[in-house]
């Protein structure tokens, strides 16, 4: 697993990636972090599984480095903030913007233990190795946008196309996909809810701009308790 650290502080850099080896050895993962002090140094590396943003920062900030992260990658990539300001921290709760994750600062190392916890617990980088024709294709959750029904097969959807794999759909939701992650919307559509910006009775909206119709009662039920786990 490779991690991304982002703050302007390079003590804060150095104090989480202390924290994180800590919990890597204690869990017996193989972590690796790399600390950056800037998003545009940031942006010209490879994707990391997941990225500690530091929410304010001066020349370019957490969100403008999530969005920009979010563009070159397609949209899927794992992004935790850190932040002192009680402002960004209410931003954050109340806009989940480009957000898998919150932590206030000084981060304490409980909260985030139980952070690295969750994303691994949710399989965020579980990795799927699916069939697709005669050969296997390796998926990750966390770049899944939905999956959709077709007949015998199914038809994944990530932000930069669509591949058909050898499963209905009922087997990919059974078999393959982590419940903490997918919800199923429709007979005919399973949704990422990462991914899902907006909603209403009939429909859900995805970071895309794509638009899917919900057939369950339950679904803002669902959606509000998804794992979006905010230390305050």
């Amino acid at each position: 697993m490779y991690i991304a650290l982002l703050d302007d502080e390079k003590a804060e850099n150095e104090y989480l990636h202390e924290l994180i080896d800590a919990y890597a050895v204690k869990k017996g993962y193989d972590i690796h972090c790399k600390a950056f002090t800037g998003g545009a140094q940031l942006l010209n590396e490879d994707k990391f599984d997941l990225y500690f943003l530091d929410y304010m920062m001066d020349e370019m900030n957490g969100i403008e480095t999530a969005k920009a992260l979010k563009k070159k990658f397609g949209g899927a990539v794992t992004i935790c903030y850190l932040t002192g300001y009680e402002k960004a921290a209410a931003e954050v709760i109340n806009q989940r913007i480009y957000a898998d994750g919150f932590l206030s600062k000084p981060v304490s190392k409980p909260a985030l233990y139980e952070m690295l916890d969750r994303f691994y617990n949710a399989s965020f980088f579980r990795r799927l190795e699916l069939k697709k024709g005669r050969e296997y294709r390796t998926v990750y959750p966390q770049d899944i946008l939905y999956v959709e029904a077709s007949g015998k097969k199914c038809v994944i959807h990530f932000y930069n196309g669509a591949e058909e794999f050898n499963y209905f759909l009922s087997d990919m939701e059974s078999d393959f996909l982590p419940g903490e992650l997918f919800c199923r919307i429709h007979r005919s559509f399973i949704v990422n809810m990462m991914f899902v910006s907006s909603y209403d009775a009939k429909s859900v909206t995805l970071e895309n701009g794509e638009i899917l119709p919900v057939k369950i009662k339950n679904f803002r039920e669902i959606y509000r308790n998804f794992s979006f786990t905010l230390e305050k």
